[in-house]
């Protein structure tokens, strides 16, 4: 990353090993709803209604959006300038060549030689989606809403509507929010539950938007068995080879024939593809522990000034993250990965619990000074950054009678980054 925060991740409630592991990316491997998830004493979901909101190619078309020459081109996000990386999204123009999330960026240019690789800015895309998840509180409450990635999320309109027509004019208007916010399109699809709701956002992109009710469920089942999520390419390949090709052939297959080849998911996946998953919206519950931000170079770094700009840049990202949630930090953590994959890290108490760039900064340079440093037979691959022992922000500080530094208007100055970008503005740190 990958610089996705914490916000796209979600808790993994249970034992002590699912604790040290909580912080797994919401991904639709992980994510798609399991046994416990699902309430067993209903068939399905009556007098509800669930929104899918998919950002049509996200990373892609936010560069189209920022950037006149890209649009109408075929475009790739996740490369760098030596044609290394793997494609995380393509706009349509590029996808009409074959080009596809997943590829290398080399493979992608063999197919499509024209193709623009461009390398991915996390932190401007986070921005976006934090900026369109705080409008979509606009319409229904915050405990309505579920992040499923980083471009999809779930809303029950079931607070605000009692019909589909209702549901219809909600989504509408989110729809027409999201042009109006950040000048983007968003494929929607609205059912009686998440699966279908999910399902139905393919049914027309880009800037899509389809119902599926009860009555009109058979457009799900024409569509792919491979479509369903949690099936995935392996899973979809082994249901070939049961007969399986469709998401009718799935919903009307033999539920001892699923159980003895996917065990307690093929139940699963035979429910969810009948319309019968009653999973809800899921809710956050558990407080922020920590954030951690990790930065894998592209190009690996040894120069003093060159550690310095990541550190701090590093730094900058986490204060910003820990404002966002009006949070301070006691602990820091900062850690280097060598060419060798070897790691150097050590961790520190903070002086005062604080979200300030200037105090991260200085912090994470003395912790830098004790560790075994990159040098140019041995370069950094990878810096990294977290932060512990969260706190909400109650605006006091320590007060130095000998000391006195300004204080700085560091939320303008995030508002300002949300807008146009980490680079458009920086404190003056010093030397």
């Amino acid at each position: 990353m990958q610089t996705i925060s914490s916000t796209f991740f979600i808790p993994r409630e249970g034992t002590d090993f699912d604790d040290l592991y909580r912080r797994v990316r919401i991904m639709p491997l992980y994510s798609f709803p399991h046994t416990k998830d699902l309430n067993w004493r209903l068939r399905e979901h009556t007098n509800r209604f669930f929104v899918h909101i998919d950002f049509d190619a996200f990373y892609a078309q936010v560069e189209q959006r920022d950037n006149l020459k890209l649009r109408g081109k075929p475009v790739s996000v996740g490369g760098t300038g030596g044609g290394k990386g793997i494609v995380m999204t393509a706009s349509y123009e590029a996808r009409a060549y074959g080009v596809d999330t997943g590829m290398s960026v080399l493979e992608a240019k063999k197919i499509c030689p024209q193709l623009i690789s461009l390398p991915c800015y996390g932190p401007k895309y986070e921005s976006i989606v934090l900026n369109l998840m705080n409008a979509l509180k606009e319409f229904v409450p915050e405990d309505c809403i579920e992040q499923y990635s980083i471009d999809e999320c779930f809303a029950d309109l079931t607070p605000v509507a009692k019909d589909f027509f209702e549901a219809t004019k909600a989504a509408c208007a989110i729809k027409r929010r999201i042009r109006e916010l950040e000048n983007l399109t968003a494929s929607m699809g609205i059912s009686y539950n998440k699966t279908y709701a999910k399902l139905a956002t393919k049914l027309q992109k880009p800037d899509g938007f389809s119902v599926i009710t009860q009555e009109n469920k058979e457009k799900i089942f024409s569509m792919p068995a491979g479509k369903l999520w949690g099936v995935g390419r392996r899973n979809e390949l082994r249901l070939l080879m049961l007969g399986i090709r469709t998401i009718r052939d799935l919903a009307g297959s033999s539920e001892r024939m699923l159980r003895q080849e996917f065990g307690v998911n093929g139940l699963v996946f035979r429910k969810l593809a009948r319309g019968e998953d009653t999973s809800e919206i899921f809710r956050k519950e558990r407080k922020e522990k920590s954030l951690n931000h990790y930065h894998t170079l592209s190009e690996p770094i040894y120069k003093s000034a060159d550690v310095r700009t990541e550190i701090r840049r590093i730094g900058e990202y986490i204060c910003r993250k820990l404002r966002s949630k009006n949070l301070v930090a006691g602990f820091m953590h900062l850690s280097v990965r060598f060419e060798n994959l070897r790691y150097a890290s050590d961790l520190v108490k903070l002086t005062n619990y604080t979200n300030d760039d200037r105090e991260i900064f200085n912090t994470a340079l003395s912790v830098y000074r004790r560790l075994h440093k990159p040098t140019k037979e041995m370069k950094g691959r990878q810096f990294g950054m977290g932060v512990y022992d969260l706190h909400t922000d109650l605006k006091e500080k320590n007060l130095n009678l000998f000391e006195s530094e300004p204080e700085l208007p560091y939320r303008a100055l995030d508002r300002l980054k949300s807008k146009y970008g980490e680079g458009v503005i920086r404190v003056g740190i010093g030397n």
